[in-house]
């Protein structure tokens, strides 16, 4: 995670397409600064014409970023096909794309609307490299999610939602987003915070407490060098729900079986290794 390595790979790849799906604070800290990171990403538009190289207009880094490539991909469709009736729940992701008289509807079982968008880009793409609609329809239903990533399971009457893996600020928040709409009888957030975000450290977990706040009502923090950051966030939206702080966060996650209750939804997002303790 340093700049030159898109280069690097893109030199030992030779791609001749490219998705940009996102860019923030992830890594920060050997990146030195968010400059550095975008310019490190858009190291692919050397290798990958701008015709073939898709971009996340939800994300604002990419957004901003001055290039000549022009097809972009977001909720609202990839290129020059649409999105339409997207819905999202524990069990999967569906919405329709269209282009022209053209119609896929893709089904998934990746959670959350934030999946929508390069889900088409990569349905868009697949066209291109001339794989057939129902064949891409067929292929798009095998899909799951990667382990400890938005991956979901049933726990005592409850859905334990597995994102352990993620390491930033956007995934956070699309996770809380799929959190606030779930619809559950208590929605439980469990955290340790990010790590290695360099100079961004305190802005970005005052905002994650202060999205906490707006998506859960019972929020369990792992305790370490951030916990102060997230309750500054959570105090700052006046946060009215239940707040606990874990000291031996193995000893939580061993016991998740008598911490949770019928129809909750309880949203784990990253782990904390010992290195960064």
């Amino acid at each position: 995670e340093k700049p030159g390595d898109v280069r690097a790979l893109a030199r030992l790849t030779h791609p001749e397409f490219g998705i940009i799906t996102g860019i923030n604070e992830a890594h920060l800290s050997s990146f030195g600064s968010l400059e550095n990171t975008v310019a490190t990403i858009f190291e692919l538009e050397d290798f990958v014409t701008p015709k073939k190289l898709y971009k996340n207009e939800e994300s604002k880094l990419a957004k901003s970023y001055k290039n000549k490539s022009k097809l972009w991909f977001s909720k609202k469709g990839a290129g020059e096909w649409r999105v339409s009736h997207a819905s999202t729940s524990i069990e999967g992701t569906t919405f329709q794309l269209k282009r022209k008289k053209e119609i896929m509807h893709i089904q998934t079982g990746l959670i959350g609307t934030h999946t929508v968008g390069v889900t088409a880009a990569v349905a868009a793409l697949a066209y291109d490299l001339g794989v057939g609609i129902a064949a891409i329809e067929r292929g798009m239903r095998k899909v799951r999610p990667f382990e400890h990533r938005m991956q979901a399971r049933p726990l005592q009457g409850a859905w334990i939602i597995d994102d352990t893996y993620n390491g930033n600020s956007q995934g956070v928040e699309a996770g809380l987003a799929f959190l606030k709409q779930s619809g559950a009888k208590r929605r439980v957030y469990v955290t340790p915070g990010l790590v290695e975000q360099g100079s961004k450290t305190q802005e970005v977990h005052e905002t994650i407490g202060k999205q906490i706040a707006n998506s859960a009502d019972v929020v369990v923090l792992m305790k370490n060098s951030v916990t102060e950051y997230i309750k500054t966030g959570l105090k700052q939206r006046k946060f009215k729900g239940k707040l606990i702080e874990i000291d031996n966060p193995l000893q939580f996650y061993t016991n998740l079986d008598q911490f949770v209750a019928a129809g909750d939804v309880v949203l784990m997002q990253n782990d904390w290794t010992d290195n960064y303790q």
